[in-house]
């Protein structure tokens, strides 16, 4: 075999390595850093973020933080959300987008929205695409398995019928529950996930099974 032949096959074969590692490159972006669900755990954020630097209090229409309270959480681990941008999020008829700067970052505001933005793959460690558990069997689905999960249109906003709720909630799950959120948030995960208790007759408790959509991105 000549020497010419020879070094026409190895350039050949170089050509192809290279473009097997192209195809094999990571999809997402490579400039964020890759958050494990052990980082999330560890690091997530309790309590109210946002609050009016005036008073210490919650500002009216933030009671409910738990996209703030996972955005903070990114924040705090390298994820500072620029692309959380309206061109990147889906904005139900209807809505505003929902946004804030805390300490200077971009900080989701509505459940909905931030699962929409998650659902772009923004940061590495998330799945290519978000699993649907929409169903009454949702835990059983995720047993095991860790992630982020994301509820929509389960709970009813002031003026709204039941048919037609809107209320979200966006959460960490550990393969077994949510997180803690104060002592409400853990009175909540006893009856839900020690006891198997959904629905009591209890104010401000809503049944997670009912919602139009949830959303699982698994993160390991």
């Amino acid at each position: 075999m000549s020497s010419m032949l020879l070094r026409r096959l190895a350039l050949f074969a170089l050509a192809c390595s290279t473009i097997t590692l192209a195809s094999a490159a990571p999809a997402c972006p490579p400039s964020t850093p890759t958050v494990t669900f052990a980082d999330l755990w560890q690091g997530y954020v309790t309590g109210n973020p946002y609050r009016d630097p005036a008073n210490g209090g919650v500002p009216p229409g933030f009671g409910n933080q738990c996209a703030i309270r996972l955005s903070v959480t990114l924040h705090r681990l390298g994820v500072e959300m620029r692309s959380f941008t309206p061109a990147n999020v889906t904005v139900k008829p209807g809505n505003v987008f929902g946004r804030i700067l805390l300490d200077g970052k971009f900080t989701a505001v509505r459940a909905d929205q931030m699962g929409s933005w998650l659902a772009r793959r923004p940061f590495c460690g998330l799945p290519a695409r978000p699993e649907d558990i929409t169903g009454r069997d949702w835990q059983a689905r995720i047993r095991g398995r860790t992630g982020i999960i994301a509820f929509d249109g389960y709970w009813a906003r002031t003026g709204e019928s039941a048919a037609r709720a809107s209320g979200g909630h966006i959460d960490l799950w550990n393969g077994s529950r949510l997180t803690n959120h104060g002592m409400a948030g853990s009175l909540l995960n006893g009856l839900r996930f020690a006891l198997g208790i959904q629905d009591p007759w209890i104010p401000l408790y809503s049944d997670l099974r009912r919602a139009k959509t949830i959303l699982f991105f698994e993160i390991r």
